[in-house]
């Protein structure tokens, strides 16, 4: 009877720690996130000016419609995404949009929050996808 009791409250025990360790591994630090795509790894220096006036016009053109940098619109303000999210991260968002979409956590929780509105794909490579990161590096605050 006790050997019994022992086992479920092994078991039990089995069970909850399992679970805790599968809560701790989906909320690792978003900061830590690299997200679903090609860009395993960014080098940051300085701010580069060239690249931001590249990246500015790319997220006017790209970007504005939905996205502001301090403003809600159809989708989340942008200004301190860099200081939120790794460089990879949003690099892969701009060039994986639609498999980020589909897969990644915390983008289909903000398209819960943003009413389902899918983000198109921006169609841009990964040269572009960096000017845009950099335009959004320079105007963090």
């Amino acid at each position: 009877m006790i050997k019994s009791k022992w086992i479920i409250l092994c078991m039990l025990a089995m069970i909850i720690m399992i679970g805790a360790g599968t809560i701790f591994q989906q909320s690792r630090p978003q900061n830590e996130d690299p997200g679903i795509g090609p860009v395993k790894n960014v080098a940051l220096g300085a701010i580069d000016h060239k690249m931001v006036t590249d990246g500015k016009k790319l997220f006017t053109a790209k970007c504005l419609l939905c996205h502001d940098l301090d403003t809600k619109k159809t989708g989340p303000p942008l200004r301190n995404i860099t200081k939120e999210r790794k460089p990879e991260y949003i690099m892969n968002l701009l060039v994986n949009s639609v498999e980020m979409q589909k897969q990644d956590p915390y983008v289909k929780d903000l398209l819960k929050k943003y009413n389902n509105v899918i983000m198109p794909d921006p169609a841009i490579n990964q040269a572009q996808a960096r000017t845009i990161l950099e335009y959004l590096r320079s105007v963090a605050k």
